[in-house]
């Protein structure tokens, strides 16, 4: 009978800058079925270089936090394909990565979806389900901020 000293220990937190992008495959699978699992799994995902995950201790399936002063979600993390520069990452256009964007639009009235700045750290949590996002306005995890 051993305790889990992980579950008392925080994660160490990251500063990433995240720009988000349009996906085919996701558009299909939202037009296809909002709730399902396969727009889910394209969607609730960051995409981070090599050098960021291996750095932040993070490997291709694990559940990421990510939070900033707009909200708090929690995702899986990927590795790219590509080789991409250290510091920024990539979601897909999708409730997801909008929990993260501020309403403020400086006047222009786009919010910056290509600007987001959030922490990242490893957690058990389940991934932010769409229904939390959609009906909580991407406060889905407000109370443990």
């Amino acid at each position: 009978m051993g305790i889990d000293v992980g579950k008392f220990l925080k994660s160490p937190e990251f500063e990433i800058a995240i720009t988000t992008y349009r996906d085919i495959f996701q558009v299909e699978a939202l037009e296809y079925d909002r709730f399902g699992e396969e727009y889910r799994k394209l969607s609730a995902v960051i995409i981070m270089s090599r050098e960021d995950m291996k750095k932040m201790g993070i490997k291709t399936g694990d559940r990421v936090k990510l939070i900033n002063d707009h909200g708090s979600i929690v995702v899986e993390a990927r590795e790219s394909k590509r080789e991409e520069p250290g510091g920024i990452a990539f979601m897909v256009n999708s409730p997801w990565s909008s929990a993260l964007v501020s309403d403020d639009t400086g006047g222009k009235g786009i919010p910056e979806f290509k600007n987001i700045t959030a922490r990242i750290s490893l957690t058990k949590n389940d991934i932010s389900s769409l229904e939390n996002l959609i009906f909580n306005s991407g406060e889905v995890e407000k109370n443990e901020r």
